[in-house]
């Protein structure tokens, strides 16, 4: 379903947070500052997997999970652990969920495909798709930002107008839309360069809201 998406150049609106250690925490710029405590406004989007949302507290049962399957090298301030597959950052004081991700090391494409089928699932259609190997869905406090919006605002130079406070991302290190057909081929580059595509590479989703984590580190 993925073939749905045309292809994009990178509409340069994406920045780089370092956080959780060697964890990047990729997200929109000028992303809401709400008046309100970032995590209610987040928690009340329901925004997560398995149980899990960020900006909510642990419940008793998930804070046994996290006591038995810890995971090392946390960001100062907070703790990891792993339910399944999944890493979720909790915050040390609160018990609150800060951000959550997997990560699947040398995937090839099937495994991307059904990454990208599980997200599309959960979330719906995404809000936007750079460079064929990133995708984006954005949330603002009334729930999911549309393509639709999310063009009409960038092409209005708006995007702080967007509210976003949450975003889920995709990160793939191989083509995240299908292969190009033998017979498109006459293009000596476009060959060369469908010749060079590695056929595995890392793939991770991340579940974040950047407010959500500038106020944790604000009280740090």
């Amino acid at each position: 379903m993925i073939d749905k998406f045309r292809r994009r150049k990178s509409p340069g609106l994406f920045f780089q947070l370092v956080l959780f250690s060697t964890l990047l925490l990729p997200a929109f710029p000028s992303m809401a500052q709400t008046g309100g405590s970032p995590a209610a406004d987040v928690a009340q989007l329901n925004l997560g997997l398995q149980g899990y949302s960020i900006g909510k507290k642990l419940t008793r049962a998930q804070k046994k999970t996290a006591g038995e399957n810890p995971v090392p090298k946390a960001y100062a301030g907070t703790y990891k652990f792993v339910d399944q597959d999944l890493v979720v950052v909790v915050e040390k004081k609160t018990d609150t969920v800060l951000a959550m991700y997997k990560r699947i090391p040398r995937a090839d494409k099937k495994q991307l495909k059904a990454m990208v089928a599980d997200l599309m699932d959960r979330f719906g259609l995404p809000t936007a798709m750079a460079h064929e190997k990133i995708v984006y869905w954005a949330y603002n406090r009334h729930g999911a930002v549309s393509e639709d919006d999310f063009e009409r605002a960038k092409k209005n130079k708006q995007i702080p107008g967007l509210g976003i406070i949450a975003t889920v991302k995709l990160n793939s290190e191989i083509a995240i839309t299908p292969d190009k057909g033998k017979d498109q081929g006459n293009n000596k580059a476009s060959r060369s360069s469908a010749v060079q595509q590695p056929e595995t590479g890392t793939v991770y989703f991340i579940v974040t809201s950047d407010p959500l984590v500038k106020a944790f580190l604000a009280n740090q």
